[in-house]
């Protein structure tokens, strides 16, 4: 019985370990690195972009045109991914640092983009963090282009791949 209560146990903490997954771009280049529990690591994501576009080019063009529409027909795996996860922090970058009324038409292009990426962000999202999502300059991010922090757990991972329509 007591091997019993510590298995459950064992398996509870284990399937309530969290997952953060932290996505910067800093002059036109992406680090993608992941925390799962007390471990962090670097995602290796330029090999595996570089190994898959090496693939494509042997494929021909009606093959590669029928990837690309499985890419977004199987999108919903994504979504429900994201109805699981919370997004705790959210910074876009501005163009300039100078005050909206200075420069309207890039600053203006710049509100409607990032007012649309928060909807979006919001709607797919199962909690946002509201006062973590930062649309002006920030002198904290100086060189940053944008940066994305989702945090999810085994459970809830194992609910989003499970779950059927």
């Amino acid at each position: 019985m007591y091997l019993a209560i510590f298995i459950l146990i064992i398996v509870i903490l284990i399937l309530a370990t969290e997952i953060n997954v932290n996505i910067k771009s800093a002059n036109d280049t992406i680090k993608i690195d992941a925390k799962v529990g007390l471990i962090r690591f670097v995602i290796p994501h330029h090999k595996l972009i570089a190994k898959a576009l090496e693939n494509e080019q042997f494929k021909s063009k009606h093959e590669q045109r029928d990837d690309f529409k499985k890419l977004f027909s199987n999108r919903h795996y994504l979504n429900r991914l994201f109805k699981h996860s919370s997004l705790s922090m959210f910074y876009l970058a501005r163009f300039t640092k100078e005050e909206l009324y200075l420069n309207p038409i890039q600053n203006g292009a710049y509100l409607i983009v990032s007012n649309q990426i928060k909807a979006y962000l919001n709607n797919h999202f199962k909690l946002v963090d509201y006062s973590n999502i930062r649309l002006i300059y920030d002198k904290n991010y100086e060189n940053i282009d944008y940066y994305l922090c989702v945090k999810s757990d085994f459970i809830s991972l194992l609910t989003a791949i499970l779950k059927r329509k």
